[in-house]
């Protein structure tokens, strides 16, 4: 799994639109649209709804960006945690 994959299904479940989701992320629409499918290839589930307009999360959809925030929250805290190992008294984490 790439984390850019997350991301990317973090700002859809945001913005419940592949083209803005795509600009936002600095991508093009088909771009953006194989990694949302590379993403729910790799869970083995149907993240997105694409049958309706505006695009809405399935069950699972919401179940993962629970998880996906989670999983951003800690790679955020390892890295500020890393950046900082100085502040830790002898230079340990």
């Amino acid at each position: 799994m790439d984390m850019k994959w997350v991301e990317d299904f973090l700002c859809l479940a945001d913005t419940r639109s592949f083209s803005r989701s795509a600009s936002e992320r600095h991508s093009s629409q088909p771009a953006f649209s194989r990694r949302i499918r590379s993403l729910e290839t790799w869970l083995g589930a149907t993240l997105v709804d694409r049958s309706c307009n505006p695009p809405s999360l399935t069950p699972a959809g919401h179940v993962f960006r629970g998880h996906a925030l989670g999983i951003m929250q800690q790679v955020h805290k390892a890295k500020h945690i890393l950046r900082h190992a100085s502040d830790y008294p002898g230079g340990a984490i």
